[in-house]
């Protein structure tokens, strides 16, 4: 190879890394919109990973809560580990949580696990929470669910009704003790920590705090013969997001994220 047309290569290699390395300094182009933002979000995890890092800031955390323990992801790499499972389906319309200037907040719902619920908030763009509740435990693998069908909504309506009614100040055990089985478990996720009571007495120290008031449609999930299984999002904590499960008519799980400590 003669010297001019090896000076000519060491050239065109030494741009084209000074170009790589230009682009990767370049900053995180941030969605415009929400909408932007859910669609990139659900592109990147339904087979290309590579826009987690215009979905998400390089601190963002990603949490899985199943009924046995958490999983957390921090920065794009991280949560590449598990956004390459892919296989989102959305059920249901997302549906969007007030939220302050230059911040965006909103649940949506999904056919994993028997049915999910995940809570997103984003700054300035980006992504800095991502919780869901994933309805098994970590070692499970429910099979992917469609939409509830009309009967098994009516029924959803009325026990979701009863359970409501059966939250809020002056309420009692024997109030909750007719929506929830002896044995059911409502958690509470919050970051950091999850709360977990078992039961309409334990039920009783947090059911008392105050109504619960529904943003958005409620999301019904297909569910063995016997069960009932929905999710919704609600104004508790800024926005929350509850997935539940009824067997004979009784709640035996009522799980949330929310988004404060």
């Amino acid at each position: 190879m003669s010297s001019t047309v090896h000076a000519i290569l060491g050239r065109a290699i030494v741009l084209a890394s000074t170009a790589v390395l230009t682009l990767s300094l370049l900053p995180v182009s941030a969605a415009d919109s929400v909408d932007e933002l859910a669609d990139l979000s659900l592109r990147a995890w339904s087979g290309e990973p590579e826009l987690l890092s215009e979905v998400y800031a390089p601190d963002a955390v990603h949490t899985a809560t199943f009924y046995d323990r958490t999983t957390e992801y921090t920065g794009p790499d991280e949560i590449a580990w598990v956004a390459g499972y892919g296989g989102i389906e959305p059920l249901g319309p997302r549906i969007d949580i007030p939220a302050v200037d230059g911040e965006w907040r909103w649940a949506s719902f999904g056919s994993l696990g028997g049915g999910t619920a995940c809570l997103f908030h984003a700054v300035d763009g980006l992504l800095v929470r991502h919780d869901c509740i994933v309805p098994e435990r970590s070692v499970d693998s429910r099979p992917k669910v469609g939409l509830a069908d009309a009967e098994a909504s009516a029924a959803i309506d009325d026990l979701a009704a009863r359970l409501n009614d059966a939250w809020g100040r002056g309420t009692t055990v024997e109030k909750l003790a007719a929506v929830y089985a002896p044995d059911a478990v409502h958690t509470a996720r919050h970051p950091g920590r999850t709360q977990s009571y078992t039961g309409p007495q334990e039920i009783l120290s947090v059911a008392g705090f105050g109504s619960v008031n529904p943003i958005g449609d409620r999301v019904d999930f297909e569910a063995p013969e016997g069960e009932l299984a929905w999710a919704s999002a609600a104004d508790v904590g800024g926005g929350s997001v509850c997935v539940f499960r009824a067997v004979d008519g009784m709640v035996t799980r009522h799980d949330c994220v929310l988004p404060v400590r």
